[in-house]
This record gives C-alpha cells, structure tokens and sequence, in this order.
C-alpha cells in the first residue's frame, strides 16, 4: 500500500512537470506570435501609404505631360518647347515602364488597365518629337484630349484604390486579431504546435521579405533605393561614428547614358543600368560598403572604411570597373561614369552636407573630362561659383546677340585664288567692347550644353553672310562652319541647319562643315547618322585638326569626306624639324590616295608657305596670309578682286583693297 501510495504520489507530479512545461512553451510561443503578427499589422499601413503615394506621383508625371502638350501648343515652332515635351515624356515612360510595368501593377491593381493606355500615348507622342519642328498642332490636340481622359481615369482610379486600401487593411486588422486567438487556441494542441509555428514563421518571414523589397529595392536593378538610403542614413552615420571610422559618399552619375537610349533603345539602356548594378553589388559588403540607385542613371557608394581608403581603394576600383565596354544584346556600348566623393568628417559632419559636397565634386568630374573620380575641396566650390557665373554669362550673351562671327580667308596654293573662308565665332563685350576669343568661353559651353545653341547661332549667321556674298564671289567660294560633336548627337542641329538654307536660300555646295576627330573616337551612332544626312543633301565635310587626336584611319576610307586640315601644331618649326616635315608629307600623301583635299592651317611665314607649294598640298590659311577679318572688309576684298587672279607667289589678302 506504501508503494502504491508513494507511485502514485510520483504520477501527478510528473505529469504536471509535462503540462507545466508545455504550457509555459505555449505561453512564450503565442507571446512570439502576436509580436510577430503586431509587427506585419504596423507594416501594412505603411506599405499601403507608399502604394498610394506612388500612385499620386504618377497622376502628378502624367499631369505634367499634359500640360508640356499645352505649352508646345502655344508654341509648336520653340525648340524649348520640344526639349520640355521629350523631357516629360520621358519621365512618364520611366514612372510607367520601368516602374510600375512590372512589380508594382501587382501591387496595385488599378495600373493594369491605365498602363497599356500611358505607353501608347508616349509611343505616339515620341513619334511626334521625332517628326520635329514645327510640332502638329492637331496631333498635339489629340495628345492633349487622350491625356485628359487618362488623368480624370487615373484620379477616379487614385480614389477608388484610396478607399480600397484602406478596407483592405482594416479587413486585415479584423481578420490578424480573429487570427490571433484561433491560433491560440490550435497551439493548445501540443501535437501541432511544432508544425504551426514553423509555418507561421516562414510565412511571416517571406512576407516581409516582399514587402520590405518593395519598398526599400530598386525594381530595374534590384540594388537599394532611394526611400532606403533616406531611412538608414543616419543610423549609417553613427554607425562610423561608434567605430571611430570615416564615411565616403561616392555619387556615380553615368556619362552619355542619353545617347545610349537615344542610339539603343530605352530596353538596352535598362540592360546597360542592370550591368552598372551588377557591377555595384560585386563591391558590396555586409556593415560596410552600401549601393544604392538613386534615381535615372545616377547611383550612390557609401563606405565605412579606414581613412586611408577612400581614393586608393574603393574609388579607384570603381573607377576602373565603370568605365569599359559591355556586351548588350549584341550591341558594345561603353560604361562610363563620373564620380565624386566626399567624405565624414572632414566634408561635412551630416549626410545632407557630404551629399551636397560629394555632388560638387561629380560636377567638377564632368567637367574635366568625364570618367574620372574627383575629391571634395573647397576650391571645387569657387570653380563651380565660377562655372556657373560662366555659363549665366555665356546665356545673356546669346540672348543679347553679343556674338559675332570674323572670317579666315583659304587660298589655293597653285593658283593663289581666294577659294573660301572658314567662320569663326568671337565675343564682344557690350561693356568694354572687349573681344573674347573661343578659347576662353568654347570649353565651357561645351560642358554645360550652351554649345548646342552657340552652334544654331554661328551656322544662321555663316550661311546669311555667305548668301549675300553670292552675286561677287567666285563660283567655287566655300564657307566653313565648325560644328560641335555635342550638335551631331542632336536631331535638332540637322533640322536647323535644313530650315537656314531654305530661308537664306544658300546652295549646300557653297556650305562646308568641319568637324573633329572626336566625333569618331565617340563612336556616337547618332552623330555618325547625321552625318550622312549631311552628306547626302549636299553639304561637304572637312575633318578638322587633323592629327591632334586619335582617329582612325579606317574612317577616312570608310566615310565619305572631302576634305583635311593639317593641325597647326604640325607647322610649328616646319622648317627646323625634319620629322615634322615628314609628318605633313605623310599627310598630303594620304589625303592625294583618299582623293581629299588638304588644307594647311596656322601659315604664318614665308618658309612654311613654300614648303607646303613645293609638297603640292592644295590649300592653306594663317596669319601670313590673312588674320581673321570681319565680314565688311573680305566684302570689300571681294568686290575689289571680284574677276580677277593673284600671282601664284603672293597670298596675302589687301586689306585696303
């Protein structure tokens, strides 16, 4: 009886162990639970709110569309007008496409039937842009009503799913917290409480994995994004800070990546974004090295390093590795980028002052040259300040028609005959009369894109002038006009230069254009179609500073040219230098094979002259001939001469005649 008694004492207490035990487990995993599932219910709104927000930003981009298509209505002959339009319909075609076409229509339902409808509104408004100017009034009506409709669709649309998510996650809410005790009450079952928890987990876990890549992951490139950058920032900064390390902020912005889409297709200049990325997250490493698209073309590198590592390191990496050729659908297109870095704490002791700093730095970068990597200082300040005044100052001279173009006369040499003149653009101070010559203004508008009109200005003027020389010119008289390899990448060059002949009435025999070796070294296939436009309505092309750069032989057998032009460098000591001699002999040899005409620039005494007669090179131009002129006295020059040939031993031009 003492032992029945005594076993029977011991069963309670070891079957209460057990229950104890299990319950205790089941208290701490339904405590785990509801934490878990608080966490999902306080995620959702968010999410939703960014739905919704990124629903509002597309109204707004697709608003602004429309209003573009009213303001090239008011002015369908403004290039500004066309610029604006192509820049608005761009940034619907990436909000819509690269967007919101894929991952996000899944998020938000209503963009499935609004889509189809953006895309083929921006299909047809860029066959609108590429017709040029003026822009078709009519077809800009249409745009405009078709917009219209879309925006009153999107708005009903932005309330509807307003509404919609806001059911949604109080449906949520209700049916998380009925979730709540029916799980409590299956953990109950020990039998499946193992089985139940690990599936609530895994579907907890994968479900913020979704939403958190929705929110805080670039969906082109896949790389972190700029809502994450914004959220983390700080927390990355004091990171450094506890580590008594410094923080490098690397801003990466690819260089022509518009010619790319331009040349390509907007679907290669995705896969050229992607190939960035991959490159970027080669670089990655967990606490230390971050990647992040910040937008467009333009990314961000921040590193938690050593303070010896910032340029010797990271930054010269990715230097080397963005800037090479990729292989893109068949097609080799360079990666290029520039890069500016500022670093923590000697640029700047907040993210929002590295980040202001770090762009001054990529500015500067693009301004010397692209690809390279430039590091904060505060002299980059006072270059930009500079720049900037620059450029304000080159826009006031182009809207006061302060430029004016001088002439440099071009003789044949067997026969001294006056054959042309080549414009070139000067700059005269409305205030001091000042001339500027091109050197000192040219680099930068070159840099800021002021050379695109700089060059429609100098062409209106050329080809005016040389119209109203044709009654006492001579029947072979050329005028050459220098244009920019900035102006070939742009359509809107060779519509202007269409629309000048046909009000001046120029012939394009009586038009040259000259160009550089980079136009080649670009390999920019816009410019180079252009260029056979060019060609094919009759306007010659001369291939100017020949021998400065680093063309390709194989462009002067393959395009079709029809002139050379000895860089002046190469006459410099002609007479002392023998391998200078020998280097415009090889010249004149091979322009005499290709069947080109060579024209010798920057003759400035009698001894090259003679040179250049006795090596039989065809033409020439310089100071011994004739300084730049302005356009009264080679009037006068040709009106005095007009009939009349020169002495093959004497070229220069008679000022007083």
């Amino acid at each position: 009886m003492a032992r029945l008694g005594k076993r029977g004492w011991r069963v309670p207490v070891t079957y209460g162990t057990a229950i104890a035990a299990a319950v205790a487990c089941s208290g701490i995993l339904i405590t785990m639970l509801f934490l878990s599932i608080s966490k999902i219910e306080s995620s959702l709104p968010r999410f939703g709110f960014f739905a919704i927000r990124e629903f509002h930003i597309a109204i707004r981009d697709v608003t602004h569309l429309r209003d573009m298509i009213s303001l090239a209505q008011a002015a369908p002959t403004s290039a500004a007008s066309l610029d604006q339009l192509l820049a608005a319909n761009d940034l619907v075609y990436v909000r819509f496409e690269r967007v919101d076409g894929s991952g996000t229509s899944r998020e938000i339902p209503a963009y499935a039937g609004i889509v189809p409808r953006v895309n083929d509104s921006v299909t047809r408004i860029d066959a609108l842009i590429a017709a040029g100017l003026p822009l078709d009034g009519i077809r800009l009506k249409e745009m405009g009503l078709e917009l219209d409709q879309i925006v009153a669709r999107m708005n009903d649309e932005y309330y509807k799913f307003g509404e919609q998510v806001n059911a949604d996650l109080y449906a949520s809410e209700i049916s998380l917290n009925r979730f709540n005790y029916q799980i409590a009450f299956a953990l109950a079952i020990l039998s499946l409480l193992a089985i139940g928890t690990a599936v609530l987990l895994i579907g907890r876990r994968e479900t913020i994995k979704k939403l958190e890549f929705l929110a805080w992951r670039d969906a082109t490139t896949g790389l972190k994004n700029r809502a994450w950058m914004s959220a983390n920032r700080d927390d990355l900064l004091d990171h450094a800070k506890l580590a008594g390390k410094q923080l490098h902020l690397y801003l990466i912005d690819l260089d022509h990546f518009k010619n790319v889409n331009d040349t390509f297709g907007h679907h290669v200049g995705d896969l050229l974004l992607k190939a960035v990325a991959e490159i970027l997250q080669l670089i990655e490493r967990p606490d230390d090295v971050f990647a992040v698209r910040l937008g467009g073309d333009e990314f961000a590198v921040i590193e938690i390093g050593a303070t010896h590592s910032a340029e010797k390191g990271l930054g010269n990496r990715l230097r080397e590795r963005l800037n090479g050729f990729a292989e893109l659908e068949g097609h080799q297109v360079r990666v290029g980028a520039s890069i500016g870095m500022a670093s923590f704490p000697e640029h700047g002791a907040d993210i929002s002052t590295l980040m202001r700093n770090a762009d001054s730095a990529l500015y500067a970068a693009k301004a010397q040259g692209r690809a390279g990597l430039v590091t904060f200082s505060p002299a980059i300040l006072s270059q930009i300040d500079v720049q900037l005044g620059e450029e304000a100052a080159i826009k006031r001279a182009l809207n006061c028609d302060e430029f004016f173009l001088v002439w440099q006369p071009q003789f044949e040499l067997a026969t001294g005959r006056m054959t042309g003149a080549e414009a070139l653009v000067r700059w005269r101070d409305p205030i001091s009369g000042a001339i500027r010559s091109p050197m000192s203004f040219i680099p930068t508008a070159e840099r800021s894109d002021l050379i695109l009109e700089l060059d429609k200005l100098v062409l209106s003027k050329a080809c005016r002038q040389a119209a109203q020389w044709l009654p006492i010119c001579s029947e072979d008289f050329v005028c050459s006009v220098n244009v920019s390899g900035k102006s070939l990448q742009n359509d809107v060059y060779f519509t202007h230069l269409v629309e000048v002949l046909r009000q001046t009435g120029l012939p394009t025999s009586r038009l040259q254009l000259e160009i550089t070796e980079g136009v080649f070294v670009q390999n920019s296939r816009s410019a180079l179609d252009i260029l056979t436009e060019i060609r094919n309505i009759g306007i010659s092309l001369a291939l100017d500073d020949f021998g400065s750069g680093y063309a390709s032989f194989g462009y002067l057998a393959d395009f079709n040219l029809d002139q050379l032009k000895i860089d002046r460098s190469f006459l410099s000591d002609l007479a002392s230098s023998p391998k200078k001699q020998n280097v415009v002999r090889g010249i004149i040899a091979l322009a005499n094979s290709l069947s080109l005409t060579v024209v010798a620039e920057g003759v400035e005494n009698e001894a090259q002259l003679d040179f250049l007669i006795a090596e039989q090179c065809h033409r020439a131009q310089g100071f011994f001939m004739s300084k730049p002129i302005e356009e009264t006295l080679l009037t006068n020059h040709m009106i005095a001469r007009r009939g009349r040939t020169r002495s093959a031993g004497k070229f220069k031009l008679s000022l007083s005649a």
